[in-house]
């Protein structure tokens, strides 16, 4: 966790509300001005680039307008009295001048989770239109795909996290609170392949081939916030066992911070306590059993939390082992949907199984089972007999033109 000097805020702000602004400008000049023709055959790669960068598509500039006001009006300070043409006042000369928004900005915390995050998107960018671009689909609606889709995955995994631990939220509006709680995985998914069927069905493209060329990203997403979860603590494993090699333990300590509070691992240990008995706990771990729930509780005073399953690594692993692998299939792919079908398969069976060691308190339980296994069965469930249905239909050379419509032969005209 780091603190963001308010300086850079001021330029990070306006830059984002300008450009998008100026970005939209220039879609509005280019769709005026440009007279409807059909392109002359051999033109298609001038036509391409006369649609001007990525960045200029609507729904990134539309996005970049809304981050700058989200982060404007994130820090804008409350209890300002007066009109509302007042209140804007104030807080243009607050963010001009420095003192009103200096104490929000320097104590604004940057989370390891939210940087990682940020890095899998941006690689996930240029995997996923890297991919498209070989399939032929065309790069700016791709774009804007991969936009909406990110945003409705992020809406996804808060909506998740909102309804596995309803008790943390006084108020269905702290959904929009990003810094308090977390996200969920399996929520992003799903939330992401709404967000992409919602895109692809307005504007008739194959849900197949945007899936199996959007995969993989999750595999390298895994990977990377997976990394992120491991460098602040949460989404950790159980206890590990005494004969663990000295290297296992090391990787699965999480800290108690400097400021009083510590890593989510140190914290669960310290107030709800961990499965140990009563001599484990006292001896090995020098913490107090606690005879009413039977718990192990360590110290408040401890400088760690104790050894647990470093499961963030291993999800890490395994999403890079999905990466590789879907990368691996791409090439060799023999009908469409193969890669995406088998992701979920795939990462439905890692997971389910990594969610038997997991201890983190916060996952929601669906019966005997956390939310996330409950998901993973119903997923290997569906996907198991589509992927046997897909690949028997892809042999009788079925159309696989989900969403996109299907486009016969012109006829060939006499001579």
């Amino acid at each position: 966790m780091i603190t963001v000097p308010g300086w850079a805020f001021k330029f990070i702000v306006p830059a984002l509300i300008l450009w998008g602004l100026y970005s939209i400008v220039v879609n509005v000049n280019r769709s005026g001005s440009a007279p409807a023709k059909k392109p002359a055959e051999g033109d298609a790669k001038d036509a391409a680039a006369d649609k001007g960068p990525i960045a200029d598509s609507p729904a990134n500039a539309l996005l970049s307008v809304a981050i700058g006001i989200g982060v404007f009006a994130y820090a804008a300070p409350l209890g300002l009295h007066g009109s509302n043409g007042e209140k804007a006042l104030q807080v243009i000369k607050g963010f001009a001048r420095g003192p009103i928004w200096k104490g929000v900005w320097e104590s604004l915390p940057i989370y390891s989770y939210g940087v990682m995050l940020g890095l899998s998107l941006v690689v996930g960018w240029y995997v996923v239109l890297g991919l498209t671009d070989r399939q032929g689909l065309p790069r700016d609606k791709m774009a804007d795909c991969y936009v909406f889709t990110a945003f409705m995955a992020v809406v996804g995994a808060r909506v998740l996290y909102f309804l596995t631990n309803l008790d943390e939220f006084s108020s269905p509006l702290q959904i929009l609170q990003l810094r308090s709680g977390g996200l969920v995985a399996y929520g992003g998914f799903l939330g992401g392949l709404l967000g992409s069927a919602i895109y692809l069905y307005r504007n008739g493209f194959s849900l197949w081939k945007w899936a199996d060329a959007a995969v993989p990203a999750l595999g390298s997403g895994l990977m990377i916030t997976r990394l992120g979860c491991y460098m602040y603590g949460c989404d950790f494993g159980e206890p590990l066992p005494a004969r663990a090699p000295a290297w296992l333990k090391f990787l699965g300590t999480f800290p108690h911070w400097h400021d009083g509070h510590g890593a989510p691992a140190w914290q669960q240990h310290v107030r709800l306590g961990f499965r140990a008995t009563r001599d484990v706990c006292e001896r090995a771990y020098h913490g107090l059993f606690n005879t009413a729930d039977g718990l192990c509780h360590i110290a408040p005073t401890t400088e760690h939390s104790v050894p647990v399953h470093p499961t963030q690594l291993y999800e890490s692993l395994l999403g890079l082992c999905i990466f590789a692998t879907l990368l691996f299939m791409w090439r060799r792919r023999q009908w469409e949907g193969q890669i995406f079908i088998t992701f979920w398969i795939v990462y439905g069976i890692g997971r389910g199984l990594l969610e038997v060691i997991r201890d983190d308190a916060e996952r929601g339980t669906v019966g005997s089972l956390s939310t996330s296994q409950f998901i993973a069965i119903v997923s290997i469930a569906v996907c198991v007999p589509l992927y046997l249905y897909r690949r028997k239909t892809a042999e009788r050379a079925a159309p696989a033109n989900l969403f996109a419509p299907i486009e016969t032969p012109a006829a060939t005209p006499a001579t």
